[in-house]
């Protein structure tokens, strides 16, 4: 009976184990790599940002020796063609994979600051994207 339990207990605790995307790391976190950051709309436009629900960040390294990890910033675009009258989404990098720090945002629940490690001055304040239903 006992092996049964264990045996379920590895069946159902193994996938949900993939579902962890943060792991703390004392006063920074750890993004599994692929992981795919979204600014809150909400909150960028009170600060002035424009248009923050067309920008995210994906996770493109694993953390390294000196706890940073590298992000790409992607900007979505709707292009408009005139002619055939299709619009169609693309994707593109807005800047170069760069080093950055996450941490916990100690103001907004579920909510990480990307940390410069050049500086330390906030880059921007983000959460995991949803998954379109």
């Amino acid at each position: 009976m006992a092996l049964y339990m264990l045996v379920l207990a590895i069946v159902i605790g193994y996938p949900l184990a993939g579902f962890a995307q943060v792991v703390d790391k004392g006063e920074f976190v750890a993004m599994v790599k692929g992981t795919k950051l979204c600014a809150n709309a909400i909150l960028d436009k009170s600060k002035g940002i424009f248009d923050p629900e067309n920008v995210y960040w994906r996770v493109s390294s694993k953390v390294r020796t000196n706890g940073t990890q590298t992000v790409a910033a992607i900007v979505i675009e709707a292009l408009y063609d005139r002619k055939s009258g299709e619009t169609t989404i693309t994707e593109h990098r807005y800047d170069e994979d760069y080093a950055i720090f996450f941490k916990r945002s100690p103001e907004h629940k579920g909510m990480f600051l990307m940390i410069s490690p050049k500086d330390g001055r906030v880059e921007a304040t983000v959460e995991i994207c949803e998954k379109k239903k």
